[in-house]
């Protein structure tokens, strides 16, 4: 989606730097501040006005919604896409005050399952409980879900063989590196209940108990929202690789629960609660959003600032000694100079012993810089955390680097992460003072 802007963009001759990094935010943030909307409508539908206006105070005071909410992840699309989806959704009378819209409803989850098909999980199972309730199931196959799908399918395959050059099946690629060979493993692993135990406390944060009384609260009548969040955390639980981002789009069901829960306390309690919420997701919505994990953003400003004095950017050369997908590259940059990071590819050839480039540098970095950087006279800029440079002393005396830059990153450095990312740049030893 974001690569049809960058084309838009460069169409209308739109090419300022600070504006492509800018946009794509903006337009994902206008994307979930309807997402707010949807929620709130949600609420209603299934609650009433009260729950509503408490549900999306307790999704705006979410310290994972405002570390996501602006972030262009698929992700953060699939949540949004699943809300509206959710909105539409012909959910049974006992639930719902208002009849859902079938058609919007498929068309909204069809987007989320094209643009991620592991949001399939959550939807298979609402669509089945659909299709158990209707007595119309044929004409709902073929009428609605069907033609929906494909459409949205076929769509999606002409933007792939628009920007791709040929026939490409994105989705079935994804399901099949993904969940049929398991790949995400060779980028990490977790125990079966790390999304249990980890992933869905820490993304609902100080929530977490609120969510727990509201789903215990009015347990018979949200049974199936419940069933259906369990379901989502289970089914991700199977595959080895888990982030915190995999299951976002649970996220707003359990708003649900949280505003259901505070629109039935005593207003002595709701202060309370008010004041607990703020006072514990706000710190961690600024840290996350404004410190944390920083200076791999902050080099690439400033790698675009110092290779845009120079009267031939693009005979620059910029080496990033980093774990693999460390910055966001081009996209921050927009500046046709040349740049190199580790590359961590996985084993897709089934290669014995096979060890990707970025193990093979970490193993030991002082070696590899001498086989592979002086092979073309070394690099004018080498980016890298501060717990490595240690590693690479010689490496950047024989190649006579000084430091030019130093951006924090993160108060907790781990591994090869460390606390700082520093830039080193070289130049003629007369210039070493």
């Amino acid at each position: 989606m974001f690569t049809v802007l960058y084309k838009l963009l460069d169409v209308f001759g739109i090419d300022h730097p600070y504006l492509l990094i800018i946009l794509p935010r903006l337009l994902q943030g206008i994307f979930s501040a309807g997402q707010d909307v949807a929620l709130f409508l949600l609420s209603w539908k299934l609650f009433d006005h009260q729950s509503a206006y408490w549900t999306l105070f307790c999704h705006l005071t979410s310290w994972f919604t405002f570390y996501t909410a602006t972030r262009t992840l698929t992700n953060t699309m699939e949540s949004i896409c699943t809300t509206f989806g959710l909105l539409f959704y012909p959910w049974p009378s006992s639930l719902s005050r208002e009849p859902g819209n079938a058609r919007l409803c498929v068309l909204f989850s069809a987007v989320s399952v094209v643009m991620r098909p592991t949001a399939a999980i959550i939807w298979f199972p609402l669509y089945l409980w659909h299709l158990m309730r209707t007595n119309v199931k044929s004409k709902m196959i073929f009428t609605i879900y069907a033609p929906i799908g494909l459409a949205v399918l076929l769509v999606s395959m002409v933007i792939d063989y628009t920007f791709y050059g040929k026939l490409v099946f994105v989705q079935y690629n994804f399901l099949e590196f993904n969940v049929l060979h398991d790949m995400g493993e060779f980028y990490g692993s977790h125990p079966w209940h790390w999304y249990i135990t980890q992933g869905l406390p820490a993304i609902l944060g100080p929530h977490l108990p609120l969510v727990v009384l509201g789903g215990r609260g009015d347990a018979r009548r949200l049974l199936p929202l419940v069933l259906l969040v369990l379901w989502v955390v289970l089914s991700y639980s199977f595959l080895s690789h888990k982030e915190f981002r995999f299951i976002l789009p649970v996220l707003p069901i359990c708003m649900l629960f949280c505003g259901s829960f505070l629109s039935k306390c005593k207003q002595t309690t709701k202060h309370l609660l008010v004041t607990y919420l703020i006072v514990l997701n706000l710190p961690l919505a600024l840290y996350t959003g404004l410190w944390h994990q920083r200076g791999t953003i902050d080099v690439m400003r400033f790698l675009q600032t110092e290779l845009s004095s120079k009267s031939a950017p693009e005979d620059s050369y910029c080496l990033f000694l980093m774990p693999c997908h460390s910055t966001p590259f081009y996209s921050h940059l927009h500046i046709n100079a040349k740049l190199r990071f580790l590359m961590c590819e996985p084993n897709l050839e089934e290669i014995p012993g096979y060890i990707d480039e970025s193990s093979v540098f970490y193993q030991n970095p002082e070696e590899w810089l001498m086989i592979n950087d002086v092979k073309r006279d070394y690099s004018d800029y080498v980016i890298m955390f501060d717990v490595l440079t240690e590693k690479v002393q010689s490496f950047l005396k024989s190649g006579r680097y000084i430091k030019i830059a130093e951006f924090f990153h993160t108060h907790f450095p781990d591994g090869r992460v460390g606390g700082h990312v520093v830039v080193f740049h070289q130049t003629d030893q007369s210039d070493i003072r």
